[in-house]
């Protein structure tokens, strides 16, 4: 179980009492093994999280702006306004730069802000800076190798001034495709329930909902969105690609009174690509650019590949994010359906980068950036097969500056609209509940004498947000997949209503009318 040491302790075995533990795991996760030490001579790029100077500023001016009648509802932020926020403070710099010049190590800004900083070392360089034991583990499963430490501490005087080094403590979870889920459940929705008596005899027969019946159940219209000057970006990782000859034999078949050469504009990092090869289509890829495409009538939308960073899919999100911090127009929505089990848990994140990642979004979100995310694939659990206590809730969904989508469907017994069973949700043990939450979540709570509930953090950050029909019917290496739960479950279908909900106040005049955090 890795623990993060909030107040930090000092280091009493083998190092010098300057020196205190910033993190520290009892031991490798199950399935890892540790299996020989690492050469001296092996380098190694660590990423430093240093303190930001205000935060708490920044989190109070996203909720802000993005909330309707408020002063500055709408008044979105350039990056340079946001730095202010997020940048440490000069002492913070000096420390750490002071003590990184002092082993002749030099460091390289990667955030906008600077508030992350990479630095090459060797493995025998960092086990003196940080005192730690960096050893290769091997994953069981796969036999893929890592490097990692189960402690490190940094000297007393930088106590505050540094929040986490990456790759230290936090070991991969095994990379798998996620799967497509046929047809079953049996849980209920807490939303009003959307009835089929309104909608066509078609689609209520369907197994599979279609654009032209999902704009019919939730009113999404067929006409182009305006101003067309909205991008909407779709979040590709690890080697999850988009084909978009497929593409185009989805919007023959679903949308026929569009242009079926309606194509997507591509955006790579760390080496990211989009393999064209049919059978290199991705499940979650392919219906993420579809739906997206085919609901979102006339939004350019932009492909993000990020490519597969060796066992660190958290990093490649940070990037993500940082990438788009650093565009002078960054797309004013994101999608980020990636249900890749790596990250999609509380559980295998560090909680302080997991916090840095979240606080990436708050800058989009200051920026007038809508980050929507899915709520992972596992039922209120968070895991497979039920194995867990207490529940897990699904991160990045947890983050409280994006908007987390829950997936619903119609069962053939039933004429209403709920819960799917693999969708997830839950109560984040990382994030406190904000404002907005209040009255439903402890409305919830009450109706349903979850109160004192232990099996999760009543206090928390609630997830989802919203919902909306997850089974779907999509094309796949040239062939219809019909009546399945794709992994990228519903982001897709809440992201045309963001695309098209009308503004009021001051966003109504903004020239790209962005939405931001909407919830």
């Amino acid at each position: 179980m890795l623990i993060i040491v909030a107040a930090l302790i000092p280091l009493l075995v083998g190092v010098a009492s300057e020196f205190v533990v910033l993190e520290r795991r009892d031991g490798p996760p199950p399935g890892f093994s540790s299996i020989e030490p690492t050469p001296g001579s092996e380098v190694l790029t660590l990423c430093f999280g240093l303190s930001s100077n205000n935060i708490p500023a920044l989190h109070e001016t996203v909720y802000d702006i993005s909330t309707p009648g408020n002063a500055l509802y709408g008044k979105y932020l350039s990056q340079e306004e946001i730095n202010k926020f997020v940048a440490p403070s000069a002492d913070t710099l000096s420390r750490v730069s002071s003590w990184l010049s002092g082993s002749n190590f030099t460091s390289v800004p990667v955030t906008p802000a600077g508030d992350w900083i990479s630095v090459n070392m060797t493995v025998a360089q960092a086990n003196d800076l940080l005192a730690a034991d960096f050893s290769t583990f091997q994953d069981r499963t796969t036999n893929a190798t890592v490097i990692r430490t189960l402690s490190y501490a940094i000297p007393s005087n930088l106590q505050g001034h540094i929040d986490w080094v990456h790759p230290t403590v936090k070991f991969p979870v095994t990379r798998t495709r996620a799967a497509s889920f046929v047809n079953r459940t049996q849980t209920t929705s807490a939303k009003p329930p959307t009835s089929l008596a309104s909608i066509s005899a078609d689609c209520r027969v369907s197994s599979s909902w279609t654009p032209a019946c999902l704009q019919e159940l939730y009113g999404i219209p067929s006409t182009p969105a305006k101003p067309a000057a909205n991008v909407l970006g779709v979040s590709g990782f690890n080697n999850d690609f988009t084909n978009k000859r497929d593409l185009k034999t989805f919007l023959q078949l679903h949308r026929p009174d569009i242009n079926p050469n309606t194509t997507f504009d591509l955006i790579t990092l760390d080496g990211g690509l989009n393999n064209q090869l049919p059978q290199n289509a991705g499940n979650t890829g392919d219906p993420d650019t579809q739906y997206t495409v085919g609901l979102a009538t006339g939004v350019p939308v932009t492909y993000i590949s990020t490519g597969t960073l060796p066992n660190d899919l958290l990093t490649e999100m940070l990037d993500q994010a940082n990438f788009l911090l650093e565009l002078e127009n960054p797309p004013q929505t994101i999608l980020n359906s990636n249900s890749d089990t790596s990250i999609g848990l509380e559980s295998v994140v560090s909680p302080a980068m997991g916090i840095s990642l979240c606080n990436a979004y708050a800058q989009l979100a200051a920026r007038g950036v809508s980050y929507i995310v899915q709520n992972g694939i596992w039922g209120a659990g968070g895991t497979p097969f039920g194995l867990c206590k207490p529940f897990d809730p699904p991160f990045p969904a947890s983050c409280p500056f994006v908007t987390a989508v829950g997936g619903t469907f119609f069962d053939n017994d039933e004429p209403e609209e709920t819960g799917a069973f693999i969708s997830g949700g839950g109560f984040s043990t990382f994030f406190g509940r904000p404002r907005y939450q209040d009255a439903a979540v402890s409305a919830y709570l009450q109706a349903t004498d979850n109160t004192q509930a232990t099996a999760f953090n009543v206090s928390g950050r609630a997830v989802p947000d919203v919902s909306a029909i997850a089974q779907i019917s999509y094309i796949s290496d040239g062939a219809i997949v019909d009546g399945a739960f794709p992994p990228s479950l519903t982001s897709p279908q809440q992201s045309d209503p963001i695309i098209h909900s009308p503004l009021k106040g001051p966003a109504a005049a903004a020239p790209h009318e962005a939405r931001g955090h909407g919830n």
